[in-house]
């Protein structure tokens, strides 16, 4: 499909999520239609579709509370990722990305997270573990909304969190990992001014077992979720599914295993998990 027909497509989606009636829709699209043509005489490199997005977001931004729900639904555009499977013989495997990451300043993360990464022993990563969520929320600082399933009350397993480094003296993300073995494994990718890259990025690569393409997944928290689901091959017959979702420019890797070689109890699993993130 090519990618204005995506963005179309998208972009229909999210006023469609907005509930609007008919009749503000036609309305809508006779504005935008009408403004992209002045635009068109004044600047032709313009493309058309864009214009229109970015019409369409002031027209939100504008609309007054019959559209007050905009920001979530613009949000989710930014956010929405994308899955491609691949096979090439033994090496098989998959990628998501297409959502666009949050830099977070240096400024926004807390004094013990900046002190723990200039305190380090030269470049590389920086390791740290903690017993509670809250506590790892402390660290990273309250201007860093960053989620946890059930807000980690009931997660069993300790936090890890890794700083990484480019250079010398530059934090450009930070990772939270964690696996409950009665749950599952979350895995947060944050990054910060200092990340060169600007899309999120994510996957499996080079496996021998069978990968599938799960769809999506409307989460309880309003995110969606992209899933994904593994078999082992026949020697090693386990089974996993991933749902990988971004929230607020952050994004999330979220697993969860099965102890039959099929998809349904891990996928059924995985949900449950998804939907206690906060």
């Amino acid at each position: 499909m090519k990618r204005t027909e995506q963005m179309g497509q998208e972009y229909r989606a999210a006023l469609d999520g907005l509930r609007f009636s008919e009749q503000d829709k036609g309305r809508m699209v006779e504005e935008l239609m009408a403004g992209r043509e002045v635009r068109r005489t004044k600047r032709r490199a313009l493309r058309p579709l864009r214009a229109a997005l970015v019409a369409a977001c002031l027209c939100l931004a504008l609309a007054g509370t019959a559209l007050a729900v905009a920001p979530e639904a613009v949000a989710q555009l930014i956010e929405r990722l994308t899955v491609r499977v691949y096979a090439d013989g033994e090496d098989n495997g998959y990628h998501v990305g297409g959502g666009t990451m949050t830099k977070y300043p240096l400024s926004d993360l807390s004094e013990a997270l900046n002190a723990a990464s200039e305190a380090r022993d030269g470049p590389g990563v920086v390791q740290l573990r903690f017993d509670r969520w809250d506590e790892v929320q402390a660290f990273l600082g309250e201007d860093v909304p960053c989620i946890w399933p059930n807000g980690g009350r009931d997660w069993a397993s300790p936090f890890y969190v890794y700083l990484f480094h480019v250079e010398i003296d530059r934090l450009w993300g930070v990772d939270i990992n964690s696996v409950d073995v009665d749950r599952g494994e979350v895995y947060i990718h944050i990054r910060t001014e200092h990340w060169r890259g600007e899309e999120a990025s994510t996957g499996l690569n080079g496996d021998t077992g069978a990968i599938q393409q799960l769809g999506s997944y409307p989460m309880a928290n309003g995110s969606v979720a992209e899933l994904v689901g593994y078999l082992g091959p026949e020697e090693f017959p386990h089974a996993f599914c991933s749902g990988h979702f971004m929230k607020d420019g952050i994004l999330y890797d979220v697993t969860a295993f099965g102890t039959v070689p099929t998809y349904e109890e891990a996928e059924a699993q995985l949900k449950v998990l998804l939907d206690s993130f906060e």
